[in-house]
This record gives C-alpha cells, structure tokens and sequence, in this order.
C-alpha cells in the first residue's frame, strides 16, 4: 500500500545567468533562490507529508541559448550543466533535508555525445541520488537541444529501439515517474508513451504565454491525465529576468497546476510570478481506478493494430544532429516550412486556395 502524500509543484521567478558565451555560467543566484522556495512551499503543505517535489522548466539556468541564439557547441561547453554535478548537488541537500523526491529540468551534456546538450528531466531521491533521467523527444524552433531523433541512429545501437529509449518512467515507492518537457506536452503520443511503460505521475514543465492565458495549457494537462489515467504535476516557470537590475523579461503566464487521473484540477495558481501549487497523491486510488472502472479507463480499449498506421509515414527528419551541430534559429526554420511544404506534397495539408 502506497500511504497518500502531497506532490509540491514550484513555479519560480528565473534569472537569466550573467556571462558571455565564452564564459563559465553560473547559476548560483537561482539556486540560491530554489533553496528559500523549497523550503517555504513544504513548511506550508501541512495536509499530508510532502514526499515529491516538482521544479518548472529553466528555473536552474533560464532560457538564455534560445533568447540569444547563442552558438549550441558553445553553449554544450560552457552554458550545460553536468548530471549529476555541482548544481544538482544543492537540490540533493534539499531531497535528504525534506526526505522528498525532487524532479527538475537542465539543459545538460552527456559524454557519449560531445559538444551536444540535451533538455534533460531528472529524479533525486530521499537520500540525494539521481536515479532517473529522461532526455526532451520534441523541442521548439527556437531551442538548439539535441533530442535523441536528433541522433536516432546513434541512440537506438547505444540504447535500444523500446520504450525505454524514449519514455524512460522511474519505479519508485510513491509511483511510477515519467516526464513530458514543456514542448513534449503537446504532443498526446508522448504521455501515452510514458503511460504505456507504466507512468502513474507524468511531471510536465512548463509553457509559454499565450497557450496559457488561452487556456490550452490547461487543457492538454487535463487531457494527458484523463487520456492515460494519470497524475499530472505541472509547475510552470514564474517570471524571467534578463539582467541584474531586475528588469522583466518575459514571463509564461503561471497557472501551474496538479492534475488527478480522472482529469480533475486539485489545485492551480493563477500567479504570474513566485507561487506553488500543492495536492494529495493517491497511487492506490489511481490503481484501483486502472483494474476496475470501466469508464474513463481508456488504455485497455486501445486498438494499436490500427493506430499503427498513422504513423508509417515519416514527418520531421531524424538524425539532424548525428554528423553536425544542432541548426540555428533561422536554420530550423526552415526546416519547419519544408516539413510543412511535404505534407502539403503529400496532401495532408491543404495549401491556401486549395480544393
């Protein structure tokens, strides 16, 4: 039996870290703030303990390689973190201070890929260990992340072709954990990837204006958790600030939120800046609800022989990053309006005056 326990989403205001590209990043100052902010949002969920801990996407590092469009080998080697390394270490001190699980977002470097990084989800344990890592499948135009079809080849001699690869989910004692990264959430295929391999809780930072103040953030996090009978934790980031002198950015709208697996909103924050969110987590219910009811209990009717074949055809080209560095801005692109320009070939698509 899973005891029922409080999940803790944190949306968090972010400063864009001060240094040249050609400089060492630090990320000192968010840390720093993530510390106060842990702290503050478990002393205050008092109604069960809090056993999971959820950070919105770039509260370590900002989104500075997407705003600057700065050159991604430089950014690998100088903006990209280690996992685990000196920043996760301060989130380790907080998971063994609030004996908690905690899952956060870097864009980070992996020695089997130099001069690559990759949006990275990852888990630490109550006593400080990452035991859990899931790399960003789908990415925006304007993010230079190296995703595994980016190096689809590569990834599956090095890690296989299963659901594994590419919907890695962590069995721990308070559920099963998997992750869709802010652009990963538009996606329905990537949380029925993840639900397929056994997620129960699907931790999905974070999104941008103006799908949030629209109300589609929202609804995709309500229809992830209904579509797979699933929890969904989705802190979003609070606001960014591009320089020291506090000067706002950009900012993603708030509205974080906790899902249940019955698509219902347990809690949702409609600040804009520093908040959390905070909810019950009953695994037992989630798994009583998935053996026995048989409405809103979608999984078992999948008919995958047939769903099989919208997917034969392949759409965005893998393997872009396998012999040359990830594309920049204008460069994806394009990239973009020729995928576009085949499925409008292919007829999939209508051009504009079409019949």
């Amino acid at each position: 039996m899973t005891d029922i326990y409080t999940a803790v989403g944190l949306q968090s205001n972010v400063y864009d870290c001060k240094y040249r590209i050609q400089d060492k990043a630090d990320y000192s100052r968010n840390l720093k703030h993530l510390d106060h902010m842990i702290d503050v949002a478990v002393f205050h969920s008092m109604e069960y303990p809090v056993k999971l801990i959820a950070l919105a996407e770039g509260s370590i590092q900002g989104f500075p390689d997407e705003y600057h469009d700065w050159d991604p080998v430089a950014y690998a080697r100088d903006g990209a973190i280690d996992i685990p390394g000196p920043e996760t270490a301060v989130l380790s001190e907080k998971a063994v201070k609030w004996n908690s699980y905690i899952i956060a977002q870097a864009k980070a470097r992996m020695p089997e890929f130099p001069d690559r990084f990759f949006n990275i989800a990852f888990l630490i344990d109550p006593a400080g260990r990452i035991v859990h890592q899931h790399r960003k499948n789908v990415v925006f135009t304007l993010e230079h992340t190296t995703t595994p079809h980016d190096l689809y080849d590569q990834w599956v001699k090095m890690f296989g072709s299963g659901l594994d690869a590419f919907f890695p989910v962590a069995r721990t004692p308070i559920g099963n954990i998997g992750a869709n990264i802010c652009m990963e959430g538009n996606f329905p295929e990537m949380a029925r990837g993840l639900a397929l391999n056994g997620a129960e809780i699907i931790y999905r930072p974070s999104s941008a204006e103006n799908k949030v103040s629209l109300g589609i953030w929202e609804v995709q996090n309500r229809a992830r958790a209904i579509d797979n009978n699933c929890y969904v934790i989705a802190p979003n980031t609070g606001y960014i600030y591009l320089d020291d002198e506090q000067t706002q950015g950009f900012m993603t709208g708030g509205r974080s939120m906790i899902v249940d697996y019955r698509g219902q909103v347990l809690h949702i924050n409609y600040q804009t800046g520093d908040a959390f969110v905070g909810a019950p987590i009953c695994i037992d219910g989630l798994r009583q609800h998935r053996t026995q009811a048989t409405h809103m209990n979608w999984i078992p009717h999948l008919k995958s022989e047939v769903l099989q074949l919208i997917y034969r055809k392949a759409i965005w080209p893998k393997n872009m990053a396998e012999k040359e560095a990830p594309k920049r801005r204008d460069a994806m692109r394009e990239v973009f309006y020729q995928t576009v320009r085949n499925l409008e070939s292919d007829k999939v698509f209508t051009k504009t005056g079409g019949a």
